[in-house]
């Protein structure tokens, strides 16, 4: 009997409790035990849920196969004569999804009255548009945007694609409450969690979680204690999508293999977590990197950079790892930091470290950077320790490697102004040698301004610098990184800046470019600002 149902030998196995069961029934089923053989597992309740008197005919009869038809084009937009893209705006209870065009009042393609009951979001390739509500996640999609997925997860308020689309995580304040007979679409497993991890293609569920809050800043003397914060996003994703790795702050990270969510092993063959003491924050490479020593051994990786702070007399550090190695590839150890954020350029090529550091006595700050140079030997790091000021905000040219930051001073005690902030440009030397990209240097610096938000063109070569959510102030200041007009006598870097214009608008809240880079729209939403709501439609000339 068992050579015909293929099946060489099965097992029972009893654990202390129900979630023991649970955990090993969805880490183990499927697993490939060799090229021939795979593990099945099954919970012993599983036969009362599917094999129960009455749920099973004596006599099989096959199941019915659904004519085929032919599916929506879920990319038609790409097609359209006159290369537009679409856009959506929810107004009122109103959500449409827009053609934009350059000259002509937008086109509408859809206007749906309550079609979310929270807010709509775009996938990261613009295959879906996603509406959330309180019994779960729907996709929409094709040349009528209809209806293509439904992902039930009660009451989610937050999600987030993956980058390739093929995966959704979703969030929600209140755990998931089950069936005990197991008749919603969650099963037991999901039970008292608050995260889940969908495949977008299938519209099931992967594997479920608990969510972590961050560690909130430390109490201030005389005010109220600060809630913490929900860790978002839960989940960062490698480039391939083969990994997902979500942190536990101050204590691990736990990397998982894709679509199989089983934690990667380590050189034991042991399916654990990472510990890191003190971990505060993690990036993966947005591209799989081309380091020197990876290109010889031709072995398959994806790089995260992760850091933490000082703890006794250890300093605080940054850490490249390889995964799925495990391996440590790069350290940098830094001392009397405040704070510090991993920035990553798009293709890979550098990882920016901005570091905020106090002085010994702790009363004056300020702000170096440390780059890693990912595709040179040894990844050596160059240092840029010219800013006077301490950096609030830092955007690396998307496909380029430039960068702007935006520094200010510290503000006055007792003082409800604002300091001023200055932008400052940064351009690497054009180098003799090919494949290397030489030091970066200051190209200029604007100062006087009151400019907190940093905006790149997705082509790169243009800057949108503005003031964001602030009543007072609302300049919008365009950049050309590349002006083909008068060039410098000195023209050793590779940029040539220009302030093309300066535009306002009011109560200014969100800034969102089109992804060919030729319009960008500002926008003033009643969500975060109690003004008048306003969109304002820039064109970019793009030569």
């Amino acid at each position: 009997m068992f050579q015909s149902l293929m099946i060489d030998r099965f097992a029972f196995v009893e654990y202390a409790s129900p979630e023991q069961a649970i955990a090993a029934t969805k880490q183990l089923h499927g697993h490939q035990l060799d090229k021939r053989h795979q593990l099945s597992v099954n919970k012993l309740t599983d036969i009362d849920r599917f094999g129960r008197e009455g749920r099973i005919d004596d006599e099989y009869s096959p199941p019915y196969i659904e004519p085929f038809t032919d599916k929506e084009h879920l990319r038609s937009w790409l097609g359209d004569p006159s290369a537009r893209d679409q856009f959506a705006m929810f107004r009122g209870d109103n959500v449409g999804v827009f053609w934009n065009s350059k000259k002509e009042e937008p086109e509408p393609v859809v206007d749906r009255k309550h079609w979310t009951q929270l807010f709509v979001t775009w996938s990261p390739l613009g295959t879906f548009l996603a509406s959330v509500h309180q019994q779960g996640v729907q996709l929409w999609g094709g040349p009528q945007f209809s209806k293509q997925k439904q992902l039930p997860h009660p009451f989610v308020s937050l999600v987030q694609f993956s980058p390739q689309e093929n995966y959704m995580v979703t969030w929600s304040n209140q755990p998931i409450s089950v069936d005990p007979e197991g008749k919603g679409p969650l099963g037991l497993e999901e039970d008292g969690k608050h995260i889940v991890i969908w495949d977008v293609t299938t519209g099931k569920p992967l594997r479920s979680f608990p969510a972590y809050d961050l560690a909130p800043p430390a109490p201030v003397e005389g005010q109220a204690p600060v809630k913490p914060k929900v860790q978002w996003p839960a989940f960062k994703w490698s480039a391939d999508e083969k990994y997902v790795a979500r942190m536990k702050p101050g204590e691990s990270l736990s990397i998982y293999e894709l679509p199989s969510m089983r934690i990667i092993p380590d050189a034991n063959k042991e399916r654990k977590s990472i510990k890191i003491d003190g971990i505060v924050d993690f990036e993966w490479a947005p591209l799989t990197p081309e380091r020197e020593s990876i290109k010889q051994d031709k072995r398959p990786e994806q790089l995260l950079a992760y850091w933490t702070p000082e703890m006794g007399s250890k300093p605080a550090s940054v850490a490249l790892m390889s995964v799925p190695s495990r391996e440590i590839v790069r350290t940098r150890n830094l001392f009397n930091v405040t704070d510090a954020k991993l920035h990553w350029q798009s293709d890979a090529k550098f990882m920016c470290v901005k570091v905020d550091r106090h002085s010994k006595s702790k009363k004056s700050m300020a702000t170096n950077l440390e780059i890693f140079r990912i595709r040179e030997k040894g990844v050596p790091v160059e240092v840029v320790d010219s800013l006077k000021d301490t950096v609030i905000n830092f955007s690396w040219e998307p496909k380029g490697d430039r960068f702007v930051l935006i520094t200010a001073g510290e503000a006055v005690q007792g003082s409800n102004v604002l300091p001023k902030t200055a932008v400052s440009f940064f351009a690497p030397e054009k180098s003799k040698t090919a494949g290397v990209t030489g030091a970066f240097k200051h190209i200029k610096t604007f100062d006087k301004k009151n400019s907190n938000g940093i905006y790149w063109s997705p082509k790169g070569r243009f800057v949108l610098v503005g003031t964001i959510s602030v009543q007072q102030h609302c300049d919008l200041d365009f950049y050309d990184m590349d002006y083909e007009g008068d060039k410098p006598e000195d023209d050793k870097l590779s940029a040539n800046l220009m302030l093309m214009n300066t535009e306002e608008h009011y109560g200014v809240t969100d800034v969102e470019w089109d992804p060919t880079g030729r319009y960008v729209v500002t926008s003033a939403s009643m969500w975060t600002h109690q003004v008048s709501s306003a969109l304002l439609l820039l064109v970019v000339r793009v030569c």
